[in-house]
């Protein structure tokens, strides 16, 4: 099973707050959200961006990034996953990364949908490393606009097998009608819970 999540940014709320540079984005308020399993986002769930997702056992997550406004020029790509904080203290960030861990290996994918999208640069995935002066961990895969070619990016997190919260920040590339107005990042969490 796949969770899907999709988070709802106000592309004329960017305009007016120019982004900053991969690996150096700006900072925004959690964006409300939609969220569920199939194919149709027309059945998912609406909540605010504070709302943590919860997941299953042996469920990947998919996190993609759209426009509230629905400008199919409007393009976002996911850039960054960060590991931030683990609600439970007996497992340190070191332990959530990479191969068999928690979080395992990130995969940043693309499907073709939107008129103006992202290709992710090949080779440009980093392996899980420090950010914030080791506070967190970070792993990023670098993007090129391409237009017209068309494009849905999104992060795909494997399948979680421990239970509990974790805080991770998600960092995105956004342009309007082609051109590129800089990246951003916010702070939301997802929950891991053994299926009922």
């Amino acid at each position: 099973m796949t969770m899907h999540i999709i988070f709802l940014v106000d592309s004329n709320a960017l305009k007016q707050n120019p982004g900053g540079q991969f690996g150096n984005p700006q900072p925004l308020a959690h964006p409300p959200l939609k969220y569920g399993r199939g194919n149709d986002p027309n059945t998912y769930t609406n909540q605010s961006g504070d709302t943590p997702v919860t997941v299953y056992f042996n469920e990947e997550v998919l996190i993609s990034v759209q426009d509230s406004n629905s400008n199919i020029g409007v393009a976002c790509a996911p850039v960054g996953f960060v590991a931030m904080a683990w609600e439970r203290a007996a497992i340190t960030l070191g332990d959530l990364t990479g191969g068999d861990a928690v979080i395992g290996d990130i995969s940043f994918r693309d499907t073709r949908v939107n008129s103006y999208g992202y290709d992710y640069v090949v080779g440009s995935n980093s392996p899980w490393g420090p950010e914030n002066d080791g506070q967190y961990l970070v792993t990023r895969h670098d993007a090129n606009l391409t237009s017209p070619v068309k494009r849905n990016p999104y992060v795909l997190v494997p399948a979680l097998t421990t239970a509990g919260t974790l805080q991770y920040g998600l960092e995105f590339y956004c342009a309007i009608g082609g051109e590129y107005i800089g990246n951003y990042w916010f702070d939301p969490s997802i929950t891991i819970a053994a299926p009922q």
